[in-house]
């Protein structure tokens, strides 16, 4: 409020004390200082802007000194009047008009004070440009300022069309570890009539290291993430089945008699790229709560059938009727150290008519982020 109000002081003093029309606007961190000037010349650069603040403020300043000295003077001879007068009415109208000249000093005064704190910011920013300038290693920049016409070209991370704040970073990139399951055509656990293609949720993991990350920002706080990640689901059927492919090529799960399974896993593997758009809710110490939801278009690059019994494996790499390609949503959240995911795909497990409807879904969390 002090800031404000001396600046309100400088803007008043100035319209009814100088009357110019010209204004040059000098940023002082997050508070502006308007000043007024003579001259028809237009700063060009912060620093000239702010030694001619400077120089217009202690201008001020003298004008103000003057006018204190003549109100002072003033007040003077006004005291010495009250004591020599008799007259009551004469005395009344020489009290009014020394409680006018007290005030008019007090407002003087204030605005002294204004404008020597409006010189003080002045001085601060100029010496902040000025150990910034000393600062900056040149040395270091010297690549960035190419000479004779050799550019050396560096892979940019940070995609920004919209030419905003490159602040904004995304939560694609790190390693993520969930738990896997998938549901029929009505989002259930239960499969009829699939009980046979039931999963052991917590047997039935997923692991996935997303490695590249770009950001497109729309706003400090929102955008565009993609990049490329690659994935490894594991399934693992509750029953003792055996997964086959019969004579019509469709999969089936016939029931094990022989003997029992110790591992009955499909093992998918799959490369992704995803088109997430997220936003960041700012909360206190300069931490934030981000949320993202997306696709993500998957790429099959094996699929592998073990099982495991009386220290016997047994591996079966073959296509088994999953689509090369699928694609799903994601849902991200995230606080600090604590990032979450949940995933479903849209596309069922198995090809139209080849096996039954299910569609994979996954949760977990992000335990490395990069």
């Amino acid at each position: 409020m002090k800031k404000v109000f001396a600046t309100s002081i400088l803007i008043l003093f100035f319209i009814f004390s100088w009357g110019q029309k010209d204004t040059t606007i000098i940023h002082l961190g997050d508070k502006k200082v308007i000043i007024i000037e003579k001259s028809g010349k237009e700063p060009r650069t912060q620093q000239e802007k702010l030694e001619q603040g400077k120089k217009e403020f202690k201008t001020m300043l003298e004008e103000l000194e003057k006018q204190k000295l003549q109100n002072e003077k003033e007040l003077e001879e006004l005291q010495k009047q009250m004591e020599g007068a008799e007259d009551e009415e004469v005395l009344k109208q020489l009290e009014e008009s020394l409680k006018k000249q007290e005030q008019t000093l007090k407002n003087l005064e204030k605005q002294q004070r204004a404008l020597e704190k409006g010189i003080e910011d002045i001085e601060n920013e100029s010496d902040k440009i000025e150990d910034d300038f000393e600062k900056f290693d040149w040395d270091e920049k010297e690549n960035d300022f190419p000479e004779n016409d050799e550019h050396e070209w560096e892979f940019n991370y940070d995609f920004n069309p919209f030419k905003c704040s490159k602040s904004f970073n995304g939560h694609w990139a790190g390693f993520e570890l969930g738990l896997n399951n998938w549901v029929n055509k009505d989002y259930k656990f239960t499969l009829d009539p699939y009980q046979d293609f039931e999963l052991t949720p917590e047997k039935s993991w997923i692991f996935t290291v997303n490695f590249i990350e770009f950001n497109i920002p729309f706003g400090k706080r929102n955008g565009l993430v993609t990049g490329m990640g690659t994935t490894w689901n594991l399934y693992h059927f509750r029953n003792n089945v055996n997964i086959t492919e019969n004579n019509e090529g469709i999969i089936t799960a016939e029931p094990e008699t022989n003997y029992e399974l110790s591992k009955n896993n499909l093992n998918l593997w799959y490369i992704n790229v995803p088109l997430i758009y997220e936003f960041q809710i700012p909360v206190k110490n300069n931490s934030g709560i981000h949320v993202g939801f997306g696709v993500v278009g998957s790429l099959k690059l094996r699929s592998k059938y073990v099982q495991k019994y009386n220290g016997t494996k047994q591996k079966d790499k073959s296509d088994f009727q999953i689509p090369g390609f699928k694609y799903g949503l994601t849902f991200r959240i995230g606080y600090q150290y604590i990032n979450l995911f949940a995933n479903y795909n849209v596309t069922p497990l198995f090809k139209e008519n080849r096996g039954p409807e299910l569609f994979p879904v996954s949760v977990g969390l992000v335990l490395i982020p990069f």
